[in-house]
């Protein structure tokens, strides 16, 4: 159901949903939960910082009509972190902060005059970092603030060593490759569920291993008491 959020200030209304799903297709959708995962990961401990993914991002007080609803952000600069409850938008004169991070995973429908507006947008509105994805061309561009504009990044082979995530950033084959700073890849949810449920089952593993040793040491305990006491007869 959409919802809005009203302004009882200027009675304006900042509607929270447009009814749309997340993503036009599963690989976009995919992604776009791969990439606030492994943000929540990065960013989850900081006191002054959220991640969201595809809400609207109000810049402006009083005017809904300027907005976008990034697929993934990070917010960062914030007096304290709002509730899951009050995250249904991005309102900064409301919440505080700012929008630091931003990244755009395409879908079939995006057009070429859409990402230029977009691009527009996130260097007005001080986006100090901005990706583009395409997974289905499997096509990175980076953007990073310089002064007042936002630059494209040239993508070393080995990927680009993003200044605000502290992550690296690449093309594998045609998949998105983020890597936190130890090395590890960020994973698609179905991935991180599978991984996930390899760890528990090598934890359970591992635990009916040290209850079979805890009672066979049981059992040589006994035999040990019983020989002596055998020994004292």
């Amino acid at each position: 159901m959409a919802m809005s959020l009203i302004d009882d200030h200027e009675a304006v209304v900042y509607p929270e949903s447009d009814g749309q799903p997340m993503g036009e297709n599963a690989l976009q959708t995919e992604v776009i939960i791969m990439l606030k995962i492994g943000l929540d990961r990065r960013f989850g401990g900081r006191p002054d910082a959220y991640v969201g993914a595809d809400q609207f991002w109000y810049p402006v007080q009083g005017r809904p009509d300027i907005t976008v609803a990034p697929d993934a952000y990070v917010v960062v600069d914030l007096p304290t972190v709002p509730s899951l409850r009050d995250r249904g938008s991005y309102r900064p004169w409301a919440l505080g902060g700012r929008m630091m991070f931003v990244s755009e995973v395409l879908s079939p429908s995006n057009t070429w005059a859409e990402m230029q507006r977009k691009l527009a947008f996130y260097e007005r509105y001080g986006v100090d970092e901005y990706w583009v994805f395409d997974p289905i061309d499997g096509a990175l561009e980076v953007w990073v603030r310089e002064g007042s504009k936002l630059v494209r990044q040239a993508i070393p082979a080995d990927g680009f060593q993003s200044p605000h995530i502290g992550v690296t950033v690449t093309v594998i084959g045609r998949e998105l490759g983020v890597f936190d700073p130890d090395g590890r890849r960020w994973g698609y949810a179905i991935d991180e569920g599978r991984r996930l449920d390899d760890l528990i089952a090598r934890a359970n593993e591992e635990a009916a291993r040290a209850n079979e040793e805890a009672a066979r040491a049981n059992e040589e305990a006994a035999r040990a008491n019983e020989e002596a006491a055998r020994a004292k007869e």
